[in-house]
């Protein structure tokens, strides 16, 4: 029973209990699971354009997760981020179809704006939960519905293009798109943007008195307070940088992959990337790996839907049961050092 706790615990048990639950989800779906592993890799990784909206999937859940990651260290709970990663593309896009300068300044002023935009957004829950105390889980999630309807007001009313028969604004030039990685692909310079945050951020968690001191509010907020870190400055100033990991991510979207701002911006990357980070373990490069793998499961979803008749919704059932078998790790290895401590004592 020890030995079986041990590899369930570890990866090549959450590997083999992953695919073991999809397999489970595809036969009660009525398909095979061989031809749905199948029709799942070809989808995502069988060719160019496939390898392509592979990472543009795995670029646009890498933002929003970073900065779930970066909030969860703190103890947060940030649900906020598919808000935030709408306002912050609002931002990018609404700023990008006004402005008129030469191209290398306007990417940087829409990225710079979509960063705040959704600083701003989540920088709201910080100021709630510091100053009244307001738990950030609702507070997060209540904001998600404003931020929709808001975006929703906005580009079908003062921000629409008048050219379009849905609610979006007005097209991007050409010349403030984000550049290409690969040639006839969505897939922008925005998987490249994201690496570098999360390596920064790698960085900023190892090396700096800012990532001590959200590690210590996260694990013992008292000591932490007891030592002189200031937790209330602390909360929302790890909301509002969440929220600005999100928001640039809206902006990367709308100048690299849509090149306008509509309110189909996101299939819900904002909380799928909870899961994308709870499965990286809250470690920035991990993140990056489940972002990968998340990503061949958004793109290779509509081939499997096509090809092997697994209905979409199956998908994100999927995606629940990875997000089951990583608590079931943590849950076993936990228990496993309490029975070991007190064999010990």
């Amino acid at each position: 029973m020890k030995r079986f706790a041990s590899f369930i615990s570890g990866p090549l048990g959450a590997i083999v209990l992953i695919i073991v639950l999809m397999s489970i989800a595809m036969l009660i779906a009525g398909t095979s699971p061989i031809d749905g592993f199948t029709a799942l890799i070809l989808g995502s990784l069988g060719g160019r354009n496939q390898i392509g909206e592979t990472l543009v999937a795995t670029s646009a859940l890498l933002f929003p997760a970073l900065g779930i990651c970066l909030a969860f260290r703190a103890g947060l709970f940030n649900i906020g981020a598919e808000g935030q990663l709408l306002v912050g593309g609002l931002f990018a896009g609404a700023v990008g179809a006004a402005i008129t300068m030469p191209p290398f300044p306007a990417i940087v002023i829409m990225l710079v704006l979509g960063a705040v935009g959704g600083g701003l957004w989540g920088a709201i829950a910080g100021w709630m939960k510091a100053k009244l105390h307001a738990n950030e889980i609702i507070s997060t999630l209540m904001l998600n519905f404003v931020a929709q309807f808001i975006t929703l007001y906005l580009v079908d009313g003062p921000l629409k293009n008048p050219a379009a028969n849905g609610a979006e604004t007005a097209w991007l030039p050409t010349n403030y798109w984000l550049p290409t990685l690969i040639p006839h692909t969505r897939l922008s310079i925005g998987l490249l943007i994201a690496l570098a945050l999360a390596m920064l951020l790698q960085f900023v968690f190892a090396r700096t008195v800012f990532g001590y001191e959200l590690r210590a509010a996260g694990e013992a907020p008292e000591a932490a307070r007891r030592s002189g870190v200031n937790l209330s400055r602390l909360t929302w100033l790890a909301l509002a940088i969440s929220g600005a990991f999100a928001g640039l991510g809206g902006a990367t979207i709308v100048t690299g992959e849509l090149h306008r701002f509509n309110t189909q911006l996101s299939p819900g990357y904002g909380f799928i990337a909870i899961a994308v980070a709870l499965v990286g373990d809250l470690d920035p490069l991990k993140v990056c790996v489940a972002s990968f793998a998340f990503g061949i499961l958004e793109a290779g979803g509509l081939a499997m839907q096509a090809s092997a008749q697994v209905p979409k919704d199956a998908i994100h059932v999927i995606e629940g049961l990875i997000i089951l078998v990583l608590a079931a790790r943590r849950y076993v290895a936990q228990r496993s050092e309490r029975i070991e401590g007190a064999a010990n004592v």
